[in-house]
């Protein structure tokens, strides 16, 4: 018998010493212990160090009933006191012999009437419990006993290797998904596209179905969701409205407010009040971990994985994800600081554009050129205005100078230190004018293939100065007014709110309130800004400040053309001053120009303006004067010119003009044959 037994005990061993994983290990032991032991029933317990509990991990009769009982190492049950004082355990009737309790339950429903139970250990190191099962009473003899003994001390050295080898496996699969985590944050991917990468690496090492990770918003400190992602391709239904929210009374407010990871298992409303933890209750409900992405300067937000099935997440698990949690964060922030310098490099950028073009306009409060009661007026309603932070709305023609009275409200301004930006909403097509105002988010449509940041942002602390506020379409006058309003606005394609303080300029030349009665304007928008209603008169009401304006623009230009121009003929200020300059201030400085370029020598020559062209006709006393200052001028260039009208040196070419238009005034101011 002793030599059956001893030769049993070597197949065994080949056996095992064969066997690549637990679940062969096990297969082979039972092949291997039925052709000398006769059971009905063989399970394999295994205790679990980071839980104190021991398991079944195989059984040949009924697993999985016996997989569902867990039992706790310090407990009194039949398997925890055999692997504490590790003796076998030898109940030849369980009827009779063994107390009430889950494994005496379970075995005699499965017609299990006699066990023996063998602690498994190798050394100081107690792995669990070898247990065989016997429809009928049995008594196993001494020799049995001893041989099942060794056979638990041959098994223990096989799992003990195994497990060994596991934890090196799981140790090194942990390694290298820290390692794809790493060079995943290190991509350039999308936050969403991120997390989903992230996700699925570690389903490798901790199973779950579900996993979220939501960041703060520093400036308003709201948590908003990030991400969520489902490894086994689970929908998710979460209200579009919950995915801005506070965390307050959730697993995850819990481990930011305790720095802590906070591991769930089942509903607990008590601890968890939140409403939202009620309405999703079935996302609550199943083992979950939550772990919070804390940084350099405080907490970012939290990460959290759920599984629907199975037991509450380990120790092990736990840790890992924390590790997770400290890339993530160290991503997050160091995702914000590169947002957060590239958002401030665009500003910088787009701020010297608007200091380069204010340095260019020198047209500010010193040089506002007039006397007029009406220019007096105006300029004492800005100085009244200006330092106040009410919105100002600057009704008046076009070219009566209203972005210069704007800029004169911002320089006598608490912000004058700050940048000025203007709109012109006329300017920009309306299909791109909210992104120009508001920015918008990279992807948000086609064509974003970088973050934009609108003009309300790059005007924080400073005046937004919106020219032509009555060309903006009227689907965007809602959103246009809850930002003036509420001084806060979302890019397009983004839901983060963002809070700006700025102050309000609006120009038009256009009549806004017979625009509001025709339906064409908002009426909330348009009382919103007409706060501080401010008119800039037209020329021909300060027709005092021409000579003035004339004598400003003509050594402005002489200047910067380097040219020296030291007369300008009284008759010539008398017949602009009689004009009556339906472009007003603008046409003004265009003709100055234009005369300045054409002035080739130290008298001012003027081309004079068109009544005709300009649609509104000079005044009948005047309009002498004007044909004769420009019959003279005609005729003096032809004099110059020998007479010679076309060519590149022809007096059509000096005077700016062509030969066909030339040859018309000539007719209409009855100009000789002679000079044709």
């Amino acid at each position: 018998m002793d030599s059956e037994f001893y030769e049993a005990f070597f197949n065994l061993s080949q056996s095992l010493a064969g066997s690549g994983d637990l679940e062969t290990l096990f297969e082979a032991l039972s092949a291997s212990l039925r052709r000398m032991i006769s059971f009905d029933a063989l399970g394999l317990t295994l205790h679990d160090p980071a839980s104190n509990t021991l398991r079944m991990h195989f059984g040949t009769l009924t697993p999985t009933r016996f997989q569902s009982v867990v039992l706790p190492g310090d407990g009194d049950s039949l398997p925890a006191l055999v692997w504490r004082e590790q003796k076998p355990l030898i109940l030849s009737s369980i009827e009779t012999e063994a107390p009430e309790g889950d494994v005496v339950r379970v075995a005699l429903e499965d017609g299990i009437r006699a066990l023996t139970l063998i602690p498994l250990s190798n050394g100081d190191r107690r792995l669990g419990i070898l247990g065989f099962g016997f429809g009928d009473l049995h008594q196993p003899s001494a020799q049995e006993v001893t041989f099942l003994q060794r056979v638990a001390s041959e098994l223990a050295v096989a799992v003990d290797g195994f497990l060994a080898k596991l934890a090196l496996q799981q140790e090194r699969d942990r390694m290298r998904v820290l390692f794809d985590i790493t060079t995943a944050l290190t991509s350039k991917l999308p936050m969403d596209e991120l997390f989903d990468a992230i996700s699925k690496q570690l389903t490798r090492v901790i199973k779950h179905t579900l996993a979220a990770i939501v960041l703060q918003d520093k400036a308003s400190g709201e948590f908003h969701f990030i991400a969520l992602h489902s490894p086994v391709g689970n929908e998710l239904r979460i209200d579009e409205r919950d995915m801005i929210l506070s965390l307050e009374g959730l697993p995850g407010g819990e481990a930011i407010a305790t720095g802590k990871p906070v591991v769930t298992c089942g509903l607990d409303f008590k601890r968890f009040p939140s409403p939202l933890y009620r309405k999703y209750a079935h996302l609550f409900a199943p083992p979950g971990c939550r772990v919070p992405l804390v940084g350099r300067n405080g907490v970012l937000g939290a990460i959290g994985l759920i599984r629907k099935e199975g037991e509450p997440f380990t120790d092990d698990e736990v840790d890992l994800l924390v590790q997770v949690a400290r890339q993530i964060s160290l991503a997050v922030e160091n995702s914000a600081a590169y947002r957060d310098l590239a958002t401030m490099k665009d500003r910088l950028a787009m701020e010297k554009l608007y200091l380069e073009e204010e340095i260019r306009f020198d047209q500010n409060v010193s040089g506002m050129v007039g006397e007029s009661p009406a220019f007096q007026k105006v300029l004492k309603t800005i100085r009244v205005v200006a330092p106040t932070d009410a919105t100002v709305l600057v009704q008046g023609e076009t070219g009566t100078g209203k972005e210069l009275i704007a800029r004169a409200i911002h320089k006598l301004s608490g912000r004058s230190e700050q940048s000025f930006v203007k709109v012109n909403c006329a300017a920009i097509p309306a299909t791109l004018l909210e992104s120009e105002l508001f920015g918008h988010e990279k992807g948000s449509f086609t064509g974003a293939f970088a973050q934009k940041i609108g003009r309300f942002e790059l005007a924080h602390k400073g005046t937004l100065f919106l020219d032509e506020i009555g060309e903006i379409p009227l689907e965007l006058q809602c959103k246009l007014l809850r930002a003036i309003q509420e001084q806060e606005l979302e890019r397009l394609g983004g839901n983060r709110t963002i809070h700006v303080d700025l102050r309000f300029v609006a120009a038009t030349n256009r009549n806004l309130k017979q625009m509001v009665e025709e339906g064409k304007f908002r009426s909330d928008l348009y009382y919103r800004l007409h706060v501080f209603p401010l008119t800039a008169p037209p020329l021909r009401e300060r027709r005092e400040d021409i000579p003035l304006l004339i004598h400003y623009f003509t050594q402005k230009y002489a200047k910067r053309m380097n040219r020296a121009i030291e007369e300008i003929p009284s008759s010539l200020i008398e017949a602009l001053t009689a004009y009556d300059w339906p472009g007003n201030v603008r046409e003004l400085q265009n003709i100055i120009e234009r005369s300045v370029i054409l002035s080739l020598d130290r008298r001012l020559e003027v081309v004079l303006p068109e009544p005709a062209q300009a649609g509104v006709q000079a005044d009948a006393s005047t309009a002498p004067v004007v044909e004769g200052i420009e019959r003279e001028r005609i005729l003096r260039t032809l004099s110059e010119c020998r007479g010679k009208v076309a060519g590149p040196d022809g007096a059509a070419a000096r005077l700016g003009l062509r030969r066909t238009t030339l040859q018309s005034r000539m007719k209409r101011l009855n100009i000789g044959r002679a000079y044709r």
